[in-house]
C-alpha cells in the first residue's frame, strides 16, 4: 500500500508508483525535509558504534539497515513513500524528498557522508541530532532568559504535571527542568525541557523521568494528522530550497529519529 498526498503534483505520482520492493534486499529509510531555519535535514534509522564525548554521553551513530517490512510504520503514519532502486529514481528523490527506502549499494554511493558515523545527541523521547542542528546555548546547562520564558509560554505558565499556576496559588515557584539531565547528554533544548512546580520538581523519582516527555506532545484528537501536517511542511520546504542547493553551500545536516509504532 502507497500513501499519497492530499494535494498531488506528477512527481508525487512518480514517487508514489515506486512501491516494490526485492525480495532479500536491505535498504537504508532516509527521509529529506527542510526545517523551520530552511536548512535541508537527512534522516535515517541508526546504531551507536561508539562514543564521541563519553563524558558529554555525546554518541557516534551510523545509518542501519533496515529490511522492506520498514514501510508498515510509514503506512501506520499515513505518510508517503517511495522505493528506490536505480541513479535516475534516486534523482526523483532527491528533487521531491520525503520519505524512501533506498537500496543499500545505491544509497552507499549517493550518501557516502552522510550514512558514515556522525556525533549526535539525543533530543526527544527517541531520536537523536547532529549537534550542528542546534543552537550553541543548547550544550550549555543554564537556558537563557529567553528560552526560560519561551518553554514558560509554551506550557501556558503552568506545571505541566499537577497543573498549578502561580496565578492561582501565590507560593508556587516554577522550574524549568531538563527531562533528560545534562549530566547524562541532555541539551537545554525546547525538545528537552519542561516546566514544573517546586513540589512536583523535588518529588521526581527517579529523577530521569523519560515518560515526561508525553507532557510536551501537543493535544490533539488526530496525533497522526499532527505528525503528517509537519512532514508534508517539512516536504514543501524541501522541495522549495532542493537537496542540490547544498552542493555549493552548507551540506544537509543528519538526524535520526524514531518513526512512532501505533
Amino acid at each position: 500500500m502507497t500513501i499519497i498526498p492530499q494535494e498531488t503534483t506528477d512527481l508525487d505520482l512518480q514517487l508514489s508508483a515506486l512501491n516494490k520492493p526485492r525480495s532479500g534486499e536491505l535498504y537504508y529509510a532516509i527521509t529529506l525535509v527542510a526545517g523551520e531555519n530552511n536548512k535541508v535535514e537527512f534522516c535515517t534509522q541508526s546504531e551507536w558504534v561508539g562514543w564521541a564525548d563519553e563524558q558529554r554521553q555525546i554518541e557516534l551513530r551510523q545509518a542501519r539497515l533496515v529490511y522492506p517490512a520498514f514501510v508498515e510504520l510509514w503506512q501506520t503514519a499515513r505518510q508517503p513513500y517511495a522505493i528506490i532502486h536505480t541513479v535516475d529514481e534516486a534523482i526523483l528523490f532527491l528533487i521531491g524528498g520525503g520519505n524512501a527506502l533506498v537500496e543499500q549499494t545505491l544509497a552507499r554511493g549517493i550518501f557516502p557522508r552522510l550514512l558514515r558515523s556522525d556525533p549526535s545527541v539525543p533530543r526527544g523521547r527517541a531520536g537523536f541530532v547532529s549537534p550542528s542542528l542546534l543552537q550553541k546555548t543548547a550544550f550549555r546547562r543554564a537556558p537563557t532568559p529567553k528560552l526560560r520564558m519561551e518553554v514558560l509560554k509554551r506550557d501556558g505558565r503552568r506545571c505541566r504535571v499537577c497543573g498549578r499556576r502561580p496565578d492561582d496559588n501565590i507560593d508556587l515557584v516554577l522550574h524549568v527542568h531538563h527531562i533528560r539531565p545534562w549530566e547524562r547528554g541532555g541539551i537545554t533544548d525546547h525538545s528537552n525541557l519542561i516546566t514544573l512546580c517546586h513540589t512536583c520538581h523535588t518529588g521526581l523519582h527517579p529523577h530521569h523521568d523519560p515518560s515526561l516527555f508525553e507532557y510536551l506532545d501537543s493535544p490533539s484528537d488526530d496525533p497522526i494528522e499532527e505528525e503528517l501536517k509537519e512532514f508534508r511542511r517539512g516536504v514543501a520546504r524541501f522541495r522549495k530550497i532542493g537537496f542540490f542547493s547544498t552542493i555549493d553551500g552548507d551540506s544537509p545536516k543528519r538526524a535520526s529519529r524514531p518513526t512512532r509504532k501505533r
